[in-house]
């Protein structure tokens, strides 16, 4: 378990430095299977240690659909440096409530931290969410988790998941799913043992992915 902070957080200190990155020249197809293979959602481009850009797994599936017309499949082996989104940086010291309004604003998952243009980790909502549960909760166990929810009813089944596993919910946050899809949301529940609350979860057709 991370240990309680003395002095209020910065994103230095919740951010994810194991991340996995790739070059701008990486074929399209290429960086979206290493999103699937990895289980990560956000890959930041690379250009000799220099911060480029960044690419999210929802954003790319558009151009990797089996549906997708011929003209589009066609971009795949196009590099990657072509799709880059539009993400905004945030700097290593910087305040947790800084990062999440820029994050709410810019209606993005996650922030590349970048100091002196050099990548030096991301950080994502359910990094900030931990990062202030944890500053108000020291030592109190608690997990998070991410389920893609497709509609409000299998939402309320979501929420009655965890009253019936006794679950405790310490935060919640929504995200609303680009195309209709359903919402993103975050959770962070006060449990390290969640067999129980998966197995619901299952049960209603619900999976958690991995932040």
């Amino acid at each position: 378990m991370r240990e309680p902070l003395a002095r209020t957080p910065v994103l230095r200190d919740l951010m994810r430095t194991d991340l996995v990155v790739v070059g701008p020249q990486v074929p399209l197809g290429q960086a979206h299977r290493l999103l699937v293979q990895t289980g990560v959602r956000y890959l930041p481009v690379v250009d000799g240690g220099r911060y480029r850009g960044m690419v999210g797994e929802r954003y790319l599936r558009p151009f990797l659909a089996p549906w997708a017309p011929a003209s589009v499949q066609a971009q795949w082996e196009a590099p990657v440096a072509r799709f880059l989104q539009e993400f905004p940086k945030a700097h290593p010291e910087e305040s947790p409530e800084e990062a999440a309004f820029r994050m709410e604003a810019a209606r993005v998952g996650a922030l590349p931290v970048v100091e002196e243009e050099v990548l030096v980790g991301l950080v994502t909502a359910f990094d900030l969410l931990r990062g202030l549960l944890d500053h108000l909760r020291p030592g109190a166990p608690a997990s998070p988790l991410e389920v893609l929810v497709p509609d409000l009813p299998r939402l309320r089944a979501l929420l009655e998941a965890l009253e019936a596993t006794r679950t405790p919910l310490l935060g919640l946050h929504l995200f609303r799913e680009a195309g209709g899809l359903g919402f993103r949301t975050l959770l962070y529940v006060g449990a390290l043992d969640l067999r129980s609350l998966l197995a619901h979860l299952e049960a209603l057709g619900l999976r958690p992915i991995r932040p």
